[in-house]
């Protein structure tokens, strides 16, 4: 008896084998990376429930008791209420504490990053605070979950440009990374994409302008 013929060339047939074999392996691996950030997110949120966070910098700690304690009501708080105990706290910050800051975000609660990212835009805050801030919303949106940063994108010339921030080249490498990092992920669109971009090329110029003073 012989065999029954697909109709097909041997080549043809090979290369579909070939891209089935090749679909096959990629679909492993992502099921694979989205395991593996799904076990991550668990071990964060088990960590988080049965040991207390404790930083070391006691603005840092006040911060974090506070944002974890008011988290929903100060996304909408006025001046006269938990806006102000925000700006208390984070007037105190000095340079060592936002570095601080920065070397422990990941045991930071996400949704709170962002409220902190959300205030720091606030008029109120602005107004009562000294420190570039700017600079310190940039390196959460570098620094946040590597998606879910898109939030942040569409605010960050109104932050650089509310605190006056001056941005070195190394954090412009890092905001052009993450950047093209979700645009190639699918999360911001093409136009976000090149206005952002075009953004950072501003900032890197006029950072040369003030350098050739």
């Amino acid at each position: 008896m012989y065999p029954v013929s697909s109709g097909l060339p041997q080549k043809h047939i090979s290369k579909n084998i070939k891209t089935n074999t090749l679909k096959k392996h990629y679909s492993k691996k992502i099921k694979l990376l989205k395991l593996k950030r799904s076990l991550k997110l668990i071990r964060k949120s088990v960590r988080k429930a049965f040991f207390k966070v404790k930083f070391d910098h006691e603005n840092v700690d006040r911060l974090h008791t506070f944002i974890s304690k008011n988290g929903r009501e100060i996304k909408y708080a006025s001046i006269d209420g938990l806006l102000m105990e925000f700006i208390k706290i984070i007037k105190k910050f000095t340079e060592k504490d936002v570095q601080y800051f920065f070397d422990t975000i990941h045991l930071w609660n996400s949704y709170h990053l962002v409220i902190i990212a959300d205030k720091l835009l606030d008029t109120n805050v602005r107004a009562h605070v000294k420190y570039d801030f700017g600079i310190l919303y940039c390196k959460i949106f570098c620094l946040y979950e590597k998606f879910d940063s898109y939030y942040l994108i569409d605010n960050l010339e109104i932050a650089v440009n509310m605190y006056h921030s001056k941005l070195d080249v190394l954090l412009l490498e890092e905001l052009t990374g993450k950047i093209q990092f979700l645009f190639q992920n699918r999360q911001i669109t093409g136009q976000q994409l090149q206005h952002s971009l075009l953004f950072i090329e501003q900032c890197k110029n006029r950072s040369e302008d003030e350098n050739n003073k």
